[in-house]
């Protein structure tokens, strides 16, 4: 996660924003009265759906238990890069 100041942000908003949609890495924004994180709208909706998922009743257990479930700590690293792949 890259880091900037508020000022920083300020002078630089068009640049930091393309930066943080083309990488798909968030950005935190540090501010005298608490950061922020800016991430892309894509990125937030995935997190958004992902919790949503997470907390409908029984559905962890239903990944968990499927077929082809494998936890992540099993998983190479080359795998999970490209599963994070946006394209």
């Amino acid at each position: 996660m890259n880091t900037v100041t508020y000022s920083e942000a300020r002078n630089n908003l068009k640049y930091i924003c393309d930066q943080v949609q083309a990488s798909h890495d968030a950005t935190r924004i540090v501010r005298k009265n608490g950061d922020v994180i800016l991430l892309s709208a894509e990125d937030w909706e995935s997190i958004e759906e992902t919790l949503h998922l997470i907390n409908l009743p029984g559905a962890i257990e239903r990944i968990t238990e499927a077929d082809d479930y494998q936890p992540l700590d099993n998983v190479s690293a080359d795998t999970l890069l490209s599963m994070t792949k946006h394209g």
